[in-house]
């Protein structure tokens, strides 16, 4: 298969795909304003479900999980972590081998889903908590973490966590010894809480400027330390609900590009019509205008966008190039998940994991979409 389009930052440029790698790369000259243009496929490493698929599901089974990937695809994305969020072991532990079944029933499905991230049950049961359920909450526990990665095929790939759990910074010193990337997020905790826990290895802030409390103290919080400690990259929700503009224009002038992870923190709920629905057990509404609440207003519950727009909504936000746009929702993201296979660059050799399209000021229109090669989405 030939590709004719532009990559950002490069100019026109004409890939060959054969079998499930990129044959060639030749640049052709300057960017074709009437071309498309090729990039890495989008790869989400929070997205709780979509499509009406939930991934934390009590009912969960092998045809949900596999129903999610057309609609996955049609956004540019190719590699996700299916996320489980706050429930009891015994039910993630039975979601995990679900999805270590879909893995092994379909190869796309494989591809698609690397890995996995575990948000909760070891969070804080205070005013961070949002959608989650303080109830199943508990400190982190190493051995129980074990089982949970012997049900998830050792693929659990990022853990999150709340940094002032007792016993959190050895279960972080753990974690980042077996290679796991420990992430922040749905914390009270205080600046100390989040020093200690980046010098016992954790990497990654979860959903930054989200997962805290309504009020915080204005000097002494974990949204500062964590924007100001440069060996935490950072995820954003970039919906236009979760973040305002000029909070993701700081969190970037922190953070710079390299450490700047585009998420959706998709539920179910995307791309479904606005209504009531339900997430683990909480009420929730899909309003018209696309944020996703709990029915009694005390905080959103995850939401309903999907990458091709938050590209987009990054990009207007902090006034960045293209091209930086599509690293902070393909090669950052990727590189957090060494070890899986991912390609990190459109290089001859790399799997032919790419999306194809055109920049429109609402979001990218997705025209094509490749996994390991295979034509999976086309717009026509």
């Amino acid at each position: 298969m030939e590709i004719i389009a532009n990559i950002a930052g490069k100019g026109l440029a004409r890939l060959n795909v054969q079998g499930k790698q990129i044959h060639s790369v030749l640049i052709k000259g300057p960017s074709d304003p009437g071309a498309p243009f090729v990039s890495l496929g989008f790869a989400d490493v929070q997205i709780n479900g979509f499509a009406g698929t939930d991934f934390s599901d009590e009912h969960l089974d092998l045809p949900k999980a596999l129903s999610v990937l057309p609609a996955v695809w049609k956004t540019g994305v190719t590699a996700i972590c299916a996320t489980l969020i706050t429930n009891s072991i015994e039910q993630l532990k039975r979601n995990f081998r679900v999805l270590e079944a879909a893995r092994e029933r379909d190869a796309r499905f494989a591809a698609t889903v690397p890995a996995y991230h575990l948000e909760g049950p070891y969070l804080s049961p205070g005013p961070s908590h949002g959608a989650h359920d303080p109830k199943l909450m508990h400190p982190p526990d190493w051995e129980e973490f074990n089982t949970l990665q012997e049900a998830a095929g050792g693929r659990i790939a990022i853990v999150t966590l709340a940094p002032e759990l007792p016993g959190a910074c050895d279960f972080i010193r753990n974690a980042t010894a077996a290679g796991v990337v420990v992430a922040l997020g749905h914390t009270d905790g205080s600046p100390e809480h989040i020093h200690a826990a980046v010098e016992a290895g954790a990497r990654l802030s979860t959903h930054l400027g989200n997962g805290c409390p309504q009020m915080i103290n204005r000097h002494q919080n974990p949204l500062w330390a964590q924007l100001a400690n440069d060996r935490l990259s950072a995820s954003l929700i970039c919906d236009g609900f979760h973040l305002p503009p000029d909070l993701v224009r700081v969190a970037f002038r922190m953070k710079g590009i390299e450490r700047s992870i585009l998420v959706t923190d998709a539920v179910h709920v995307a791309g479904l019509p606005p209504g009531r629905y339900s997430l683990v057990g909480l009420d929730i509404e899909l309003l018209p205008s696309g944020q996703v609440v709990r029915m009694d207003r005390a905080s959103m519950a995850g939401s309903a966008l999907s990458m091709n727009r938050a590209v987009t909504v990054f990009q207007k936000f902090t006034g960045t190039s293209l091209l930086e746009a599509l690293e902070a929702a393909t090669v950052n993201p990727r590189r957090l998940l060494r070890g899986t296979g991912l390609s990190t660059s459109l290089e001859v050799g790399q799997p032919a994991d790419l999306v194809v399209f055109r920049p429109e000021p609402e979001g990218l229109r997705i025209e094509t979409v490749l996994l390991r090669g295979e034509q999976v989405y086309a717009s026509n």
